[in-house]
């Protein structure tokens, strides 16, 4: 199969990835206190290197060291989802 080479196509799944991560209710606790206690990003390490591997594997080497589309995208989702959890990060 060959790699996604367009950008619009590798957003797509880069919100896919993202969107899909946060369903999960072992992920969302996760996230909750990462947001809470303004350390989401050391909650989230292995999800977030699991996430990299598989969107690595969809998409291009170029898209991949040139833009930072994964992270936009669960930043993105996480925001819009989990704004409303108070934190001394908003």
């Amino acid at each position: 199969m060959a790699k996604i080479d367009d950008i619009d196509k590798a957003a797509r799944r880069a919100r896919v990835i993202a969107s899909d991560m946060t369903i999960y209710p072992d992920i969302q606790r996760k996230i909750e206190a990462g947001i809470k206690n303004d350390n989401l990003f050391d909650e989230l390490d292995g999800i977030l290197n699991e996430a990299r591997t598989h969107f690595e594997s969809y998409v291009s080497d170029r898209i991949i060291q040139n833009t930072n589309i994964l992270e936009r995208a669960f930043i993105d989702n996480v925001i819009a989802n989990y704004a409303h959890i108070e934190s001394s990060i908003w």
